[in-house]
């Protein structure tokens, strides 16, 4: 059984894995859970691609407009953990 904490740790390995990906002057390493994308450098449509990215690496369908109060890095790993945890259930 997976606890809380290992999901929230690969949901933010793997958003600071595709930041990464998507920015290639940025390492995942540097990415950090306070800050925002916009920190990294990530426009509107790179934003869009990290997140379809990270729906498709944790196998999710969230409806786009949940993501509409996402103000942070943190807010886009407790939303992602949330949705993972109904699955777990």
């Amino acid at each position: 059984m997976t606890s809380s904490t290992d999901i929230r740790e690969i949901t933010f390995n793997t958003i600071a894995r595709n930041v990464a990906e998507i920015l290639p002057n940025i390492e995942a390493n540097d990415i950090s859970i306070t800050g925002k994308l916009i920190d990294y450098g990530c426009n509107s449509i790179d934003r869009a691609d990290v997140v379809w990215k990270t729906l498709e690496d944790l196998n999710l369908d969230i409806p786009i407009t949940e993501f509409s109060n996402v103000q942070d890095i943190n807010g886009l790993t407790e939303l992602f953990c949330f949705h993972l945890g109904k699955q777990q259930c």
